[in-house]
């Protein structure tokens, strides 16, 4: 017959046992709790701050003028559609459209002016000639910022 000592030693280890049981049961209803009310959160331009807006708006003017005139001299990168798809998984939508809306209008504005100062077909060509290599560096830099732009998204933990 087991003594005391041992059946209170096993009645104890049961206890713990049961208590361990218990409180991982919770652990593992809370965490199904929280995955069910995990909310999906994208930036949006409230999301920054006034300093990171300016920088946005200037990098968006910046984008505008190369792309117009690389389309100009009969480059397309299709800044827009890469650069949405970059980001569109942690940006919010209506803050995409407010943005691709600005690089529109800037962009057209911008194409405008390189054909009203190089009308002369001369003109536009030597334009575009003296300006390839810097093209080429331009579209380097438009590739990479977009690289990173998806990637900083894709690593994203809240988005």
């Amino acid at each position: 017959m087991p003594s005391l000592n041992s059946r209170g030693a096993r009645w104890v280890a049961g206890a713990w046992l049961a208590a361990a049981t218990a409180v991982a049961a919770v652990g593992l209803a809370r965490a199904a709790e929280t995955r069910m009310a995990y909310l999906e959160v994208k930036m949006g331009l409230e999301s920054i701050t006034k300093e990171q807006r300016a920088d946005l708006w200037r990098r968006v003017d910046e984008y505008a003028t190369v792309d117009a005139l690389l389309e100009f001299c009969g480059r397309k990168l299709n800044l827009q559609r890469r650069t949405w798809a970059a980001v569109s998984p942690c940006v919010e939508v209506t803050s995409l459209r407010k943005v691709a809306s600005v690089f529109r209008a800037k962009k057209a504005e911008y194409v405008k002016a390189w054909e009203t100062a190089f009308a002369d077909p001369d003109k536009k060509k030597t334009l575009c000639e003296s300006q390839k290599p810097k093209m080429a560096e331009y579209t380097r830099i438009l590739d990479a910022h977009i690289a990173e732009a998806a990637s900083m998204c894709s690593a994203c933990i809240f988005c």
